[in-house]
């Protein structure tokens, strides 16, 4: 068991946010990542057919035998990880991005933070909900941005289309102490963020927060890995090659993608 697959699922490319920081962190560690590529961007979808999505990936994850499952997106741990699990806690531990960033703000003194993520990220009112456990004095400002995943998605993260978008979006958030990017495409395009506030406001986001989670859990499970035994897989329900070329070059070495349609009945 200590040597099975870690399960990561996203929409796209950016739950690869996600799963770098967990192989930076556990390099002994194995995962199996898949983007659902067809149904992309989540952001758009409603809450039930990414309930079913997510289903169906987390019924496939299963059968690959993995020990742990990270929902590395924030709209499918917004409106699906209670859902999942509750209905898979007897099989699987299923762990969201969302909680792991909040519970470290929530001891910053920050007064007002800004937040951006995706229309139904937004709509879902779950970050806000979640801060006030833990902090009751810290402002949220939340403003969906949806033109940015799939900017990013068709290789624009470095480009100047994606300067212009960020200083229309973020100009709309004013007297904020940090910006948290709600959604795991955003660290992308982070450099763009920081360049826009020319370094002088904290951002923010789940990547490196969500790994530390996953070693926590191991460690706790008595699940760590002693030695990397499993090649890491990196699946997607549609191919393209502007993903196989962004995934690479953002895990910064050649990777295989292959294509798995798990979605015949949804």
């Amino acid at each position: 068991m200590k040597a099975s697959p870690i399960g990561v699922f996203d929409s796209g490319l950016g739950g690869l946010t996600v799963a770098k920081a967990i192989l930076d962190l556990l390099p002994n560690e194995s995962i199996i990542y898949f983007g659902d590529t067809l149904h992309l961007p989540y952001g758009e979808k409603s809450a039930k057919h990414i309930r079913d999505y997510s289903e169906a990936i987390v019924s496939y994850l299963l059968s690959q035998q993995v020990k742990l499952i990270v929902i590395a997106c924030n709209t499918a741990s917004a409106v699906s990880a209670g859902y999942l699990r509750e209905k898979y806690h007897s099989q699987i531990e299923i762990r969201g991005v969302i909680r792991p960033l909040l519970s470290r703000v929530a001891t910053k003194n920050y007064q007002q933070v800004g937040l951006i993520g995706t229309q139904t990220t937004i709509d879902s009112n779950i970050y806000p909900t979640i801060l006030a456990e833990y902090n009751t004095h810290m402002q949220m400002q939340c403003l969906a941005t949806p033109l940015l995943v799939p900017i990013i998605e068709e290789g624009f993260a470095e480009s100047q289309i994606i300067d212009e978008v960020l200083k229309q979006y973020l100009s709309n958030l004013k007297n904020i102490d940090a910006l948290l990017l709600a959604c795991t495409h955003y660290p992308l395009i982070k450099k763009s963020i920081e360049k826009y506030y020319n370094g002088q406001l904290d951002v923010l986001d789940n990547a490196a927060f969500m790994a530390e989670d996953v070693k926590s859990y191991l460690e706790k499970q008595n699940l760590l890995s002693t030695k990397k035994s499993l090649t890491d897989k990196f699946l997607v329900s549609d191919y393209t090659n502007t993903f196989a070329k962004s995934a690479s070059m953002f895990m910064g070495k050649t990777i295989n993608v292959e294509e798995r349609n798990i979605f015949a009945s949804v």
